[in-house]
């Protein structure tokens, strides 16, 4: 099947989960190029493969469309286009008694939220839980920086308030990062279960989260006082590594 019309109900479908709100209301989003497509694949979150003129399916047990050049340009969202894209789902993995949990207060660049994603997994943590205003974590931009490590970790966006008294009753530990009157790093117990609250990238953890935390902590440094937020993500998750 070829699809060559702009105006093609399912065209406009797919060009529509370039926008937040319907990517969450269709609980599906696009990923484009052969490494994200068959990262998506290898966690059975593809639900259609979507290929460019004379490209072959490389997953014949998927489902597949051909679109026009106009029709794949048009979907795209690359600037140099590639041959292959997918509509995806996420995954519903869960983690039961997750030890390494790493909760995102107001996270809104893409690139330092798909960092943390891909540092995360990377490193050995569970899960992930976002607060309901990060930047969203089917963006494109956090899709492609994430190298595809979304498909492979548990990915939760609710209110952290909420979350955080649900982990502190099945008893895992939660520790918040700050400058003030917080516990430097290498003084810090590694313990388990644990989660770690990474704040957004002006102001940090709210005073609302880190009055919930169990314990306060900073990486220390010789100059400047704060490091962007998905640097710090990785050497908080080297530290609390698996």
């Amino acid at each position: 099947m070829t699809i060559d019309s702009l105006t093609n109900a399912q065209v406009k479908y797919w060009v529509s989960l370039h926008q937040t709100k319907n990517r969450q209301e269709a609980g599906q989003f696009l990923v484009e190029g052969d490494h994200l497509v068959e990262e998506a694949v290898s966690e059975n979150a593809v639900d259609l493969i979507l290929l460019s003129m004379g490209r072959e399916n490389p997953y014949p047990e998927i489902k597949s469309v051909v679109l026009s050049d106009k029709v794949f340009s048009k979907v795209s969202r690359l600037e140099s286009l590639g041959s292959i894209m997918a509509v995806c789902h996420l995954s519903q993995r869960e983690t039961h008694n997750p030890q390494r949990i790493i909760i995102c207060d107001r996270i809104q660049d893409p690139g330092n939220l798909g960092t943390i994603i891909r540092t995360s997994t990377a490193f050995g943590f569970d899960k992930i839980i976002c607060s309901l205003d990060c930047v969203d974590y089917t963006n494109e931009k956090v899709i492609r920086s994430t190298q595809g490590a979304l498909f492979h970790i548990e990915l939760v966006q609710m209110d952290l308030a909420r979350a955080i008294n649900d982990l502190k009753k099945s008893g895992v530990s939660v520790v918040g990062t700050t400058l003030e009157d917080a516990i430097s790093l290498t003084d810090v117990k590694r313990q388990f279960p644990m989660a770690l609250v990474l704040g957004n990238e002006g102001a940090g953890v709210s005073k609302e989260i880190l009055d919930l935390c169990d314990q306060k902590i900073k990486i220390e440094s010789s100059s400047f006082e704060s490091l962007n937020v998905a640097i710090a993500a990785g050497i908080l998750c080297h530290h609390f590594r698996k």
